[in-house]
């Protein structure tokens, strides 16, 4: 079992302005157009189930799930060892090479700016989010040559790597965006602390609404859904 390292006072993350964003989405043969076509095609399903038919909550469910496929879609095409990652239903992309994962969630209005403060997401996080963020902690500690008690133990390969977000924040004309790599859960169980902000342009959409993502709180690792053969 990981040992979480002491936890520093709250600090600034280091912010990459959007001007700077391609370049360093480069380092991960990433760019920004991608990120945004993945919100886009999240934003057009979420405009399809929009209608008082629908239940409320599912316009931001698809909003989640279609920005996910979006950015599955977009890195598994391009052939450079991106795979689809599920474990525990955690839904992630990733790259064992990069030893980086990403996942969808909602971010408050502090999200895609250097604001007064770094930005929170709007959900409470549960247990898988908790160990996913305790373990960028030790990583980060590994680069400093630290040895932190468990931090090797064998992991699943869409788990033995560092836990990006792809932070999304509806605005009224458009949807803000940021890839950022958190650190801390809070005791209000909200992820705030960062090390590493990727700020992108904005996506001009209008309607666009949060993505909702699903609770952690009953995940037993059991698979959600079995399709048939």
């Amino acid at each position: 079992m990981i040992q979480q390292p002491e936890q520093s006072p709250a600090r600034r993350s280091k912010v990459v302005p959007p001007e700077q964003a391609d370049a360093r989405l480069a380092q991960w043969g990433l760019s920004v157009e991608q990120i945004h076509q993945s919100v886009i095609a999240g934003d057009d399903a979420r405009s399809r189930v929009s209608s008082r038919y629908y239940p409320r909550n599912y316009a931001g469910i698809t909003m989640w799930a279609e920005t996910l496929a979006g950015l599955r879609r977009q890195l598994l095409k391009i052939r450079r060892g991106w795979r689809i990652g599920s474990t525990s239903n955690y839904e992630t992309v990733y790259s064992i090479e990069r030893e980086v994962a990403f996942a969808v969630v909602s971010g408050d209005t502090y999200t895609g700016i250097d604001g007064r403060r770094d930005p929170k997401l709007t959900r409470k996080r549960g247990p898988k989010t908790k160990e996913r963020v305790r373990r960028n902690a030790v990583i980060g500690q590994l680069a400093f040559d630290l040895e932190i008690p468990g931090a090797r133990e064998e992991l699943p390969a869409d788990e033995a790597c560092s836990t990006w977000f792809l932070v999304i924040h509806p605005d009224e004309d458009k949807v803000r965006v940021e890839l950022s790599l958190p650190v801390r859960v809070g005791d209000d169980g909200l992820v705030g602390e960062w090390i590493e902000r990727i700020l992108l342009p904005p996506v001009p959409v209008t309607g666009a609404v949060a993505p909702i993502e699903p609770d952690e709180d009953d995940d037993d690792g059991d698979p959600m859904v079995t399709r048939p053969a």
